[in-house]
């Protein structure tokens, strides 16, 4: 069910009201004259319509974790905290200045006043938020994007294999330039690789879809799914790979896939880094996974053009020479954000 909180005007009831009853015909009322501007004050632009461009992200920040053991890491305790990661959050959400980004793992807080908020509100201010106090909440550039409608669909309930439920949030924004709409969705499936865990995520899959279609019937407006799936994007086992089977299927594409170019600063990075990864017989912390462990996604639907996409791993990447005597990518500066790289795409919608 779809707890909407709709913000266009019922602007159709209006004409229910001039309806007239009986078989007589009201003579033709005389034409009138389109009324022009007072003096002196302009008229109001209309939009453009036409395509349109913007800049769409999708990650998973982990507001809250696990710890450091979950990942069998050496990592600085004090770097996994919330606290110390924020400030790198927020320095990666300036230098990318996404108009779209789509949050996994973003829970929900309550500002000084007892407002729905969460804990990124203040990293980049003039940005409006979709779903502010979800976990997978939709934060978007207000000068360029308007929210007109908004929906968030329970679609997996939790059970004893996999106890978290699963969510798809949504927002219809108007680009206030061109006068047209996106439909921005994100969500963030079950973890871990078993053929239970595997037949959930497919399920899940499945009403996602219908989640979908529901929000826009027959997909008429311009669209984007963004999430972590915790399914690769190379995985061809049956089952595990149904993510891409049935997304595929009902039109949507992977902006990996189908990117005229890809412009991360790293080749072959996973967007799940695990804050650090193996080389050399070890583990690193900082050292930037090209495990092909891809699992967080932007999708877009036929009629978008991908010109650009990559994960990005921060301001900078340092060369470091390892005991095997190779040199390997690191993250520049410490602490790690996320567990999660973000993926960053630039997208036109003809």
């Amino acid at each position: 069910m779809i707890r909407r909180r709709t913000l266009l005007a019922a602007a159709l009831l209006g004409s229910a009201a001039s309806a007239t009853t009986g078989c007589a015909v009201a003579p033709p009322e005389a034409p009138v004259p389109p009324t022009s501007p007072a003096p002196g004050v302009p008229a109001p632009p209309k939009p453009a319509g036409g395509p349109f461009t913007l800049r769409l992200m999708s990650w998973n920040v982990m507001t809250q974790g696990l710890g450091p053991d979950w990942y069998d890491s050496s990592m600085p305790r004090q770097d996994h905290l919330w606290e110390t990661r924020a400030p790198r959050v927020q320095q990666w959400l300036q230098a990318t200045d996404a108009d779209v980004v789509c949050f996994q793992e973003a829970l929900g807080t309550r500002d000084a006043a007892g407002r729905p908020s969460n804990l990124m509100v203040d990293m980049l201010p003039d940005r409006g938020w979709a779903h502010i106090d979800h976990f997978l909440p939709i934060m978007f550039r207000e000068s360029m994007l308007e929210l007109r409608d908004s929906g968030v669909t329970e679609i997996y309930p939790g059970s004893r294999t996999s106890p978290w439920q699963r969510y798809c949030t949504w927002a219809r924004l108007r680009h206030r330039a061109t006068g047209r709409e996106l439909v921005a969705f994100n969500t963030h499936l079950a973890p871990f690789q078993t053929i239970e865990i595997a037949r959930i995520r497919s399920a899940t899959v499945s009403r996602l879809i219908d989640t979908m279609r529901d929000a826009d019937p027959r997909y008429r407006t311009p669209a984007v799914l963004a999430g972590d799936f915790n399914a690769r994007a190379d995985e061809r086992r049956p089952v595990y790979s149904d993510h891409l089977r049935k997304l595929q299927a009902d039109g949507w594409r992977n902006s990996a896939r189908v990117a005229r170019r890809d412009t991360s600063a790293v080749r072959g990075v996973s967007t799940h880094n695990a804050f650090g990864a193996t080389a050399a017989g070890s583990w690193h912390y900082r050292l930037i996974s090209t495990s092909g462990k891809n699992v967080d996604y932007l999708w877009v639907r036929p009629g978008a053009t991908v010109l650009e996409r990559q994960t990005y791993t921060g301001p900078g990447v340092r060369r470091l020479k390892l005991s095997d005597g190779r040199r390997y990518p690191f993250f520049a500066d410490g602490p790690v954000p996320s567990d999660h790289c973000p993926v960053l795409a630039r997208v036109r919608f003809s």
